[in-house]
Formats: C-alpha cells, sequence, structure tokens
C-alpha cells in the first residue's frame, strides 16, 4: 500500500496542480492524507472539490481546529497513513509521472532502504523551470557535498547529514517502520524531514536516488524555502563560517541523545566524531594551523568539508596568526 502525506496552508494557487500531479502517476497511489492546518484562503475548497470530482482515488482531508505549525502538522498528517510506504508532498510542487514507480520500484528492490530521496528540478511562481550554478564537486543541486553520478543510488551516513539537511521533506519517501519510528522520537528541535533522515542513517538505511523526479517550487509564499548561505569578511563571520558545520554536528549529536538513547550506541565512532568535532571548533577558534592540518587526515573532515574548505581552514588558521 502507498500512502501520500500532504500538509496544507493557504495552498489555494498551485494545490491542484500537485494533486493532479499525484494522481497521474504510472504507479496508483493507494491514499492521499492531507491535513490542512487552519488555512485562511480558498485551500479546504479546491481539496473538497477535487475529492468530489475523484472518487476513484482515497483522499481524506483533515482540518485542525487550531494552527499546529508545519512541523507538527507534518507529524499528524503522518500519523493518519497506513501506507507500507509513505511520500511526503508539499503542496505546491509537480510530480514528474514516474515519481512514485521508480522510487517504490528501487525500495522493492532493496530492503534494506528505509528512506529514499530523490533528486529534483527548480521551478518558478510560473512552472518555468530554471537551474541554479552547480558545483561539480556537490549533488542534488548543491544541497548534497559529495558528487553523485545521475541515476546512481548511494547511500548517505549519518556523518553527512548532521552538518546541515541536505533533503526536502517532499524528495522522501518512508517506510511504515520508519514513520513509525519518527513518531516515536519526534521533537521539534528538529524540521521534521531532518529527523527523518537522520533515523534512517542510524541503521545504514538511508539512501538517495540521483534523479530529478518533481519540480520544487519557489516562490514568496513558500511555508520553508532553501535558504541562500552568505558569508562575510569580518573575523567574526569568518570563524563562524569556518565552524558551522561542526557546530551543527554537534547540536544533531546532543538532540539525538535525548530522543533516542541507543542512537550513541547503534552509530559508529559517534563519540570520536564528536571529539572531533569540539576540537575543530578549539583549534579554529585558536588558529591552530598545524592541529587543523594534522586534522586533514581524519575521515570525518573529509566527509564535513569539501577540499577547497579544509584549505581555507588553514588558510583562516594563517590570518589568525599573522593577527596575533
Amino acid at each position: 500500500m502507498i500512502s501520500v502525506a500532504m500538509a496544507t496552508f493557504n495552498g489555494e494557487t498551485y494545490i491542484q496542480e500537485q494533486l493532479d500531479s499525484i494522481y497521474n502517476q504510472t504507479r496508483k497511489v493507494d491514499e492521499i492524507i492531507i491535513v490542512d492546518d487552519c488555512s485562511s484562503d480558498l485551500t479546504v475548497r479546491v481539496i473538497e472539490q477535487y475529492i468530489l470530482s475523484h472518487k476513484d482515488i482515497d483522499i481524506k482531508l483533515y482540518k485542525n481546529e487550531e494552527n499546529l505549525g508545519y512541523k507538527k502538522n507534518f507529524k499528524k498528517v503522518i500519523s493518519l497513513c497506513h501506507g507500507d510506504y509513505v511520500f511526503l508532498s508539499d503542496q505546491d510542487d509537480i510530480w514528474k509521472v514516474n515519481k512514485v514507480e521508480d522510487m517504490i520500484s528501487i525500495m522493492e528492490e532493496n530492503p534494506n532502504i528505509s528512506v529514499l530521496a530523490s533528486s529534483f528540478e527548480f521551478i518558478d511562481q510560473k512552472g518555468d523551470v530554471f537551474t541554479v550554478p552547480l558545483d561539480s564537486r556537490m549533488s542534488n543541486n548543491n544541497l548534497l557535498m559529495k558528487k553523485v553520478k545521475t541515476n546512481e543510488v548511494v547511500p548517505i551516513s549519518f556523518y553527512e547529514l548532521s552538518i546541515r539537511n541536505s533533503f526536502q521533506g517532499c524528495a522522501l519517501c518512508l517506510t511504515k517502520k520508519l514513520c513509525a519510528r519518527f513518531l516515536e522520537c519526534f521533537i521539534e528541535e528538529f524540521v521534521h524531514d531532518w529527523l527523518i533522515v537522520l533515523l534512517a542513517s542510524e541503521t545504514n538505511s538511508m539512501y538517495f536516488y540521483n534523479a530529478p523526479l518533481f519540480q520544487y517550487r519557489i516562490h514568496d509564499k513558500n511555508a520553508i524555502g532553501l535558504k541562500d548561505v552568505t558569508t562575510s569578511s569580518t573575523v567574526k563571520d569568518a570563524l563562524y563560517a569556518r565552524t558551522a558545520f561542526c557546530e551543527s554536528a554537534l547540536h544533531v549529536m546532543h538532540v539525538l541523545r535525548k530522543v533516542d538513547c541507543d542512537f550513541e550506541k547503534n552509530v559508529t565512532d559517534f563519540d570520536c566524531y564528536s571529539d572531533f568535532c569540539e576540537k575543530h571548533i578549539q583549534y579554529l577558534k585558536k588558529g591552530s594551523f598545524f592541529r587543523v592540518l594534522f586534522q586533514n587526515f581524519s575521515s570525518y573532515y573529509k566527509v564535513i568539508k569539501t577540499p577547497r574548505a579544509r584549505i581555507m581552514d588553514l588558510v583562516f588558521c594563517l590570518k589568525q596568526g599573522i593577527r596575533r
């Protein structure tokens, strides 16, 4: 059984186009569960009319009595799904017709996968495709910090996911077991999709399929958008840019210890990785060139930073020394 979990809020402009793209899949879904978070526009009416005109598919609409916010709303809609596989859906994207068929086929052939993410294309408010400058060392429109060949399916480690969220929720398909795990461990300190992929990484069951299977719409009303990362030339901001990934990883590990007491035991070298991140931050703050240079032999460093970023760390340390 295949479910689609959709959380809606003031999505009247694009939601019918998204529902059409789900309805027209080459492999049909069994149910679409929608939870509306107190929309003040015509979102609910559009959905109700769609349900009336598409009685050959099971679409259920639930209306919140109070606004929960997108994190709790996605938790609620996932809890209402019955599928062996659950696709998360935004209200304003467009799925390629083969999205469900391709992702389910991969997961059925590889039962060790509990969460599978696909890549995507950008579209604007009018639905026109646009591109961003791509870094040849990265994938998934520069969200994933490693090169993955087109149409390749690769595992994604906890260490890669600890530094930042590389996959939108609308890119994900989850097994029923992982859904239950997410509901058990839900905490608002994480965006829902980041927690989902982190939990999958605990059992080495988080995978990425490098094929663009949906169109991700960028517009001025996105509930959650992709944010630009900018840096400043000031010493303070430069230090933040150099330490941000390790700071993020330490925060992630702190929260995961709270929500899952076994996470630390299940992830290989969890404590060693934590120690590396703490020391890396200390070395950068002190401008310890040779200690950072020595860290270049660490496998953790090679996962969380590109070769160029590691060189820039050393340059930063040299500048720190000159200033002193």
